[in-house]
């Protein structure tokens, strides 16, 4: 697939701080205090994506700005790479990603 293909060779810079990112929005879902209405918001250096309807889970990606327009390409029923669940909302998951960095690194910033 030519997206992950060019997703592969992107170099995302301060990759801890999205780690850190990461392991911030899990912790704000699981105490309830991150609004899950769908929508996007420029942070910066990244944007949060929340959606409603991925692969029947809410979710909210992490979305660093070098990888935006790789993310905005991906269909909206398609497999974005390592998530964890981090509640329920609605009666369906939710799931929080980080687009563009090795899961590895991402699953290490929840046991810090």
């Amino acid at each position: 697939m030519k997206v992950w293909d060019e997703l592969l060779k992107l170099n995302i810079g301060n990759k801890e701080k999205f780690q850190s990112l990461f392991s911030y929005y899990v912790n704000k879902i699981k105490e309830g205090k991150l609004d899950l209405s769908p929508r996007e918001f420029d942070k910066g250096d990244y944007f949060l994506s929340i959606e409603e309807n991925r692969l029947g889970s809410y979710f909210v990606h992490v979305v660093p700005k070098e990888a935006y327009s790789l993310f905005k390409k991906m269909p909206s029923n398609q497999f974005l790479g390592f998530s964890v669940v981090a509640g329920k909302y609605k009666n369906k998951d939710v799931r929080v990603s980080c687009f563009g960095v090795e899961c590895g690194k991402l699953g290490r910033s929840l046991f810090r």
